[in-house]
């Protein structure tokens, strides 16, 4: 039965975005954006809740249409396979991307560069056929978005960032890096991917002394 373009984009909202896994993203971006200091006004903080929303959803539809082709035989019951109405998708995903633009720029132009920075790369990521013979570096490629949306979030007049930013950003990478191979069936049975989560972990863990003891 043919549905309407509202009615999958609900369902896809609910199955990809409307998650655990994913509010648990959304959480861990804004504690690694927010933990060196809160923003003075509110307006500040939900623009930059806004933002993060904004990027996480552009990126996570942006990474299941650039795995259609894959998906449709090993996914098929996703809803970006299911659905006759892909182009009104890869639209909603360039509108999303131009929102996140704008908003940089008003915010901070510099980081509206680096957002476009960003995007030229991970199109060329999406576009390579390599990514998906060179596994264990490929997720590790995709995961940079993350730290990369904290970087981008967070805003500071000299367009600096303090070294107890960069250990968060750092953070950040690993703890998702980590996850990536605990929630993944396929990478947690391959040692390799064991072995450099676990080199990941203690790395992660010497991160957490340094920022404990800047933050006694």
């Amino acid at each position: 039965m043919l549905t309407s373009f509202p009615d999958d984009l609900r369902a896809y909202l609910a199955s990809r975005l409307l998650t655990g896994p994913m509010l648990g993203l959304l959480l861990l971006l804004l504690t690694a954006i927010w933990f060196s200091g809160f923003p003075d006004d509110v307006m500040t903080a939900s623009l930059q809740v806004l933002l993060t929303v904004n990027l996480i959803t552009m990126f996570r539809l942006w990474d299941d249409l650039a795995d259609l082709p894959t998906d449709r035989t090993s996914k098929p019951d996703r809803v970006l396979c299911r659905t006759s109405h892909e182009t009104q998708f890869r639209w909603t995903c360039m509108c999303l991307g131009m929102t996140a633009l704008g908003m940089l720029m008003l915010m901070a132009p510099l980081h509206g560069v680096g957002f476009v920075c960003l995007s030229a790369a991970f199109l060329a990521y999406y576009r390579s056929s390599w990514r998906r013979v060179w596994q264990r570096v490929s997720y590790h490629l995709l995961i940079c978005k993350y730290p990369c949306i904290v970087a981008l979030v967070c805003y500071h007049q000299d367009g600096s960032w303090k070294p107890t930013q960069v250990l968060l950003f750092t953070l950040t990478y690993l703890v998702l890096c980590i996850y990536e191979v605990v929630h993944d069936p396929e990478r947690r049975a391959d040692l390799w991917c064991r072995m450099i989560a676990a080199c990941e972990c203690l790395a992660a863990c010497v991160i957490v002394a340094c920022l404990a003891i800047d933050f006694p």
